[in-house]
């Protein structure tokens, strides 16, 4: 069987910072430029740029401003490329630049800020504050630094202007909340912090881990144990799985609540975190991204900002630098196994599929008793046809999740599946049918499993009209699979109903039209119908596209002496052992 159903391979304030994407470079390279020597820094800036390189297009624009220091769009364009790769010391040089340029510039004056705060120069912040133009989230960020220099300088009365500022709701209207209600609990009243709890509640705060695991912490300082618990189910219905609320729910269970920080640093922190993961979900991941640098410079050690970080450089496709994130993550943070698994993924995804079994392998060995990390390293072994370790991964991590008297839980019908899958490539069939059948009940008949079934049936002639019948309910539940119609016609072909295979099989092709396994298999079909010429022409667009070597030899015999006759009488189709009741 072939892998061509897909299963086995499985800051405006900061908004100006990544305005238009990561940047809007011009496409032409300006005379003055190339004049002054800096052509070739600005075109290896702006192709970093648009393979989203941070690191490489902060470098470059720094480069070309060497020839043009005082050039606004350079300095706004480095300023830009600078914070997304985390280079906030070069970062804040530049915005130093711009200022001093008196050019009007928000994301400069934000940045320098920050940077004030953090040095606990809060006169100097005030003053950037004080300068920065006007616009939505300026007028969310510029309440939120000031409450915090409050907090700082134990001013009350500013805390309170910027605390009544932030109620008055505003984009994400649940980050300013929480960050008013962490004060109010930090100043001694919790009445007060509640209600603006319940307020961000009210404006959907419980779809966020940020707002879940403050609120949640603040309920359960106040001993509102139950409603804690509530609150973290709720997240972890629609999040599955999440280390940070796994970890929250532990704290409840053995009464051991979080301590409220008191580092006003940290807090303000929190709020950036807190924008960008908002921004995250409204897939502004550019913007996500500067936000989240902005709280990885106030607060470095902070693992759940770093994963994010790590997670959109991913999404990113700067793999490397993805992996590298992820594995600068402490071993004793909350999310140290999944930080693992991310990195084995993006090292993988980055080529480096040996260096990626290698870190779940010793992380395997590390962690015996982490069920994920096996389930990671069977996907692994999958990916690369191993699949003699891969069944033996996907064992172990069956084998944690069921004891010896109980039964198999549905969410773990893909680990059943994917075991079948190895099972089935290694031979040993009636094991893989046995995990296949229950894969089929766990799922509630997926059809993904439905066609894997059906069709090995088929592919091995065996129990074709039961594999027909469920391939038809695939095709049914997801009629633009092209791997299901392909399994379909195969079906009627194995049948010997060649004019009914053609049709799904043509269809097929027109939905996976590059796939060599669907191209092969409308080729046997013209051939049955007598359209022998059609058949070698697409037998041998099969080839093209890179078939297994097996398919590939059988494929070459087809082009030089065609098909034998057909099978004088269909095999024999029966239900397996025991119907499709496992």
């Amino acid at each position: 069987m072939n892998w061509r159903n897909g299963i086995l391979m499985g800051l405006a304030g900061v908004s100006a910072l990544v305005a238009s994407g990561v940047v809007y470079i011009s496409q032409r390279v300006d005379a003055y430029i190339i004049e002054q020597g800096a052509s070739g820094a600005y075109l290896a800036a702006r192709q970093a740029t648009l393979s989203k390189d941070s690191e490489a297009a902060g470098d470059y624009w720094s480069m070309a401003l060497l020839a043009r220091p005082k050039d606004e769009r350079l300095l706004r364009e480095a300023l830009q490329a600078q914070i997304l790769a985390g280079q906030i010391d070069a970062s804040v040089v530049t915005a130093e630049r711009i200022v001093a340029g008196k050019q009007e510039n928000r994301q400069a004056r934000l940045l320098l800020a920050i940077d004030a705060f953090k040095h606990k120069d809060y006169k100097q912040a005030l003053t950037h504050l004080d300068a920065m133009e006007k616009g939505p989230f300026a007028e969310m960020l510029n309440p939120n630094i000031r409450l915090w220099i409050s907090v700082a300088q134990g001013d009350e009365a500013a805390r309170d202007r910027a605390i009544e500022k932030l109620g008055r709701g505003s984009v994400f209207a649940a980050v300013p909340l929480s960050q008013s209600a962490g004060v109010l609990e930090l100043n001694a009243e919790p009445q007060k912090a509640q209600r603006y709890y319940q307020d961000a509640v009210r404006a959907g705060g419980a779809r966020y881990l940020f707002f879940t695991l403050s609120y949640g912490a603040f309920l359960h300082r106040q001993g509102e144990i139950e409603r804690a618990r509530k609150l973290y189910a709720f997240f972890a219905s629609q999040n599955l799985d999440n280390a940070y609320i796994k970890a929250a729910q532990t704290r409840l269970e053995f009464n051991t609540p979080q301590p409220l920080s008191t580092n006003p640093q940290t807090g303000l922190a929190s709020a950036f975190s807190a924008i960008a993961e908002a921004m995250a979900n409204e897939q502004r991941m550019e913007l996500a991204l500067g936000f989240y640098r902005m709280a990885q410079h106030l607060d470095p050690e902070n693992d759940r900002v770093s994963f994010a970080v790590a997670s959109l450089l991913g999404q990113r496709e700067r793999f490397v630098r993805a992996a590298e994130e992820f594995g600068a993550i402490s071993s004793d943070a909350v999310s140290y196994a999944d930080a693992q698994i991310q990195r084995a993924q993006m090292l993988f995804q980055a080529g480096a599929s040996e260096a990626a079994i290698a870190v779940l392998s010793a992380q395997s060995r590390a962690m015996p008793d982490n069920r994920d990390i096996f389930i990671s390293l069977g996907d692994l072994y999958r990916s690369e046809h191993r699949f003699a370790e891969a069944e033996t991964a996907y064992d172990k991590a069956i084998e944690m999740g069921t004891g010896a008297s109980q039964d198999p839980n549905p969410r773990d019908w893909f680990l059943y599946f994917a075991r079948g899958m190895m099972r089935e490539r290694l031979g040993t069939w009636d094991m893989a049918e046995l995990d296949l059948q229950i894969a089929r009940k766990l799922s509630g008949d997926e059809p993904n499993v439905l066609n894997y079934l059906g069709y090995s049936w088929i592919n091995q002639g065996i129990y074709l009209d039961e594999g027909l019948k469920i391939i038809r309910e695939a095709v049914t539940k997801e009629p633009k699979n092209g791997a299901f119609v392909d399994s379909l016609g195969w079906a009627h072909y194995r049948l010997g109903n060649y004019k009914q295979a053609l049709i799904l099989l043509e269809r097929a092709s027109k939905i996976e039209s590059a796939d060599p396994v669907v191209t092969d298999h409308l080729g046997d079909a013209l051939w049955r119908v007598g359209r022998k010429v059609e058949a070698r022409y697409q037998w041998r667009k099969a080839l093209a596209f890179e078939p297994s070597s097996e398919d590939r030899a059988k494929i070459e015999a087809k082009l030089l002496k065609g098909l034998g006759p057909p099978e004088k009488k269909k095999p024999k189709a029966h239900m397996p052992r025991g119907g499709t009741a496992i």
